[in-house]
């Protein structure tokens, strides 16, 4: 999945980066097990219960490789929408 965003790479990935971590701080993404930051290279690894997703930020898009388990597929629209969501507002 590939986002339109406005900005540089960095830009955009500092402003994902802290909108992650604040929906992290205030209890809205328990479902993420772990995230980790690659500031240098301005990806985001995420894991949790049946997913793994790869963010990457780049200038004026974000793209995003989401690999979902069997149980997980059904619901791929709605994730890839939660997802759009959050980064449409980066």
């Amino acid at each position: 999945m590939e986002y339109a965003a406005n900005g540089s790479a960095a830009e955009i990935y500092l402003k994902l980066k802290k909108k992650l971590e604040d929906y992290r701080n205030a209890g809205k993404l328990e479902q993420l097990k772990e995230v980790t930051f690659d500031d240098a290279a301005h990806t985001t690894r995420a894991t949790g219960p049946g997913f793994k997703a790869n963010i990457a930020c780049k200038d004026g898009k974000v793209v995003v490789e989401l690999d979902l388990n069997f149980l997980l597929k059904p619901m791929r629209g709605k994730i890839e929408e939660k997802i759009g969501r959050m980064v449409a507002s980066v």
